[in-house]
């Protein structure tokens, strides 16, 4: 059983005080944030990995699966370079530690916890057969690709995991910055959004699934990190 990290009332408030009350961007994060981060990453890793692989090994098994996508999107264009866009969602999981407070880290990751559970729930649900064929090499980026499909069967689409935690992580930096770093973030959800389609890893269907798991995870989890419904009983 996964544990969460977790900081016990006194501690937690006493963090959320000493890091200030409202997000900001620091160039030294704290180091009980940086702590915390580094915890729930591993926890996040063990379950995404355990949740992934185990239910794109089983829809492998699988004699039928489902045919989750449009025949127009077949004419969807292959961009080997957007693999490095597709790619790019690794670079934010470093980056909540630098604006975000000890709540909203807890509040983050247990959406990104959520996110990852649901989508299990329907790749098992819904085996999905990928409509585009992977070609053995993709010029330019042979290697990239490669080893992307090695990894990744083309089981687990709908919903795109890939989509849900680009909205969630982005989201959440995009809410505690200024507003040219806004429409930074913003122009990199798209582009990424873009690039589960343009590098034949996810249609249509998947990427719509993947924002709508993203909202309900914001709708179950809440932004001081609870879980919605759930009311902190008084002294």
């Amino acid at each position: 059983m996964l544990v969460e990290p977790h900081l016990d009332p006194p501690r937690l408030n006493d963090a959320v005080t000493a890091t200030a009350t409202h997000c900001r961007w620091r160039l030294r994060p704290d180091r009980q944030i940086v702590a915390l981060s580094f915890r729930w990453a591993g926890l996040l890793l063990v379950l995404f990995v355990g949740v992934y692989a185990a239910t794109n090994w089983i829809s492998a098994q699988r004699f039928h699966r489902l045919r989750l996508w449009f025949d127009w999107e077949l004419a969807i264009p292959l961009l080997p370079s957007m693999v490095w866009v597709y790619l790019s969602l690794f670079l934010t999981f470093f980056l909540p530690m630098f604006v975000l407070d000890v709540a909203r880290i807890h509040a983050l990751c247990r959406r990104l916890a959520f996110a990852t559970v649901l989508s299990g729930i329907c790749f098992l649900l819904f085996p999905a057969e990928l409509g585009f064929t992977r070609l053995p090499a993709a010029s330019g980026n042979e290697a990239v690709f490669r080893t992307l499909h090695a990894l990744d069967l083309p089981h687990n689409l709908a919903p795109s995991l890939h989509v849900s935690w680009s909205l969630l992580l982005l989201g959440s930096l995009a809410q505690a910055s200024p507003r040219w770093l806004k429409i930074a973030f913003s122009l990199w959800l798209a582009a990424l959004i873009s690039a589960v389609l343009l590098t034949h890893q996810h249609h249509v269907l998947d990427v719509i699934g993947g924002m709508l798991v993203a909202f309900a995870a914001c709708i179950v989890v809440r932004c001081d990190g609870r879980w919605a419904g759930f009311q902190r009983r008084a002294p």
